[in-house]
């Protein structure tokens, strides 16, 4: 930085202090390893592997793997089954010069909570969670809704998943089957840092009305985009 005018320099370094607090903040340090699972087994993997794809991920090992089931629990089983899995391997090999896994540095179980809420199990999940050492990437009612949160954003509750498929058919990009997301969801990935700002209005919202949890409509699979983003270098990052 010695080469620089005074006033570059210091944004430069205040770039870099912002840079480490969020750092702090997330956990999340560029070059982190991420392991995904998701409850669908269509519209969501293939939404991340797009994103990987937009946000030129490859130096950071994502794996992006349907759970064993589409009930929550089962995903965050899936998740810790993974992770341990992983590290077994680490361990079997760790004197193989040609083993260049890593164990994951972040678990991350993307999950829908209407059948959690349906079923009265919301706070058996999240404590199933906290256990197992996994991330909740939540939408209220569905997935779907995060979608929609890159087109707009709505705080008008939505009956169900199929409420929200709809409403996102509506607006123009079907997700309803395999063959339809597979033409909507990479139309949507360059929308996702408008879907995380949105996603911050639409919690604040909730706060300060004191809605109850999980709040209908809503999702926490900001938080994820935004620990993905700090393991970008700070030149990459869109956040």
């Amino acid at each position: 930085m010695a080469d620089l005018p005074w006033w570059k320099e210091e944004a430069a370094r205040s770039i870099l202090r912002k840079a480490a607090a969020r750092r702090m903040e997330s956990g999340v340090n560029p070059g982190d390893s991420f392991l995904i699972v998701t409850e669908g087994t269509v519209t969501e993997p293939l939404y991340f592997q797009c994103l990987r794809d937009e946000m030129k991920l490859s130096v950071v090992e994502i794996h992006v793997q349907p759970g064993d089931g589409s009930h929550p629990l089962k995903v965050i089983d899936t998740a810790v089954r993974l992770a341990k899995e992983r590290k077994a391997d680490m361990s079997k090999h760790r004197e193989n010069q040609s083993f260049s896994k890593t164990s994951f540095d972040h678990v991350w179980a993307v999950i829908d909570t209407d059948v959690a809420t349906r079923n009265g199990i919301w706070d058996q999940v999240k404590a199933a969670a906290a256990a197992g050492n996994v991330s909740l990437a939540p939408s209220t009612p569905c997935f779907e809704y995060w979608l929609l949160l890159h087109l707009s954003c709505s705080t008008a509750p939505l009956m169900d998943g199929a409420a929200a498929k709809a409403a996102l058919k509506t607006a123009g990009f079907d997700c309803a089957a395999s063959a339809t997301a597979e033409v909507s969801v990479p139309g949507l990935i360059p929308h996702w840092p408008q879907a995380v700002k949105h996603a911050e209005r639409v919690r604040k919202h909730h706060l300060d009305g004191r809605t109850p949890d999980p709040a209908n409509p809503s999702t926490a699979v900001d938080f994820l985009l935004r620990a993905l983003d700090d393991s970008l270098p700070v030149s990459r990052r869109k956040l």
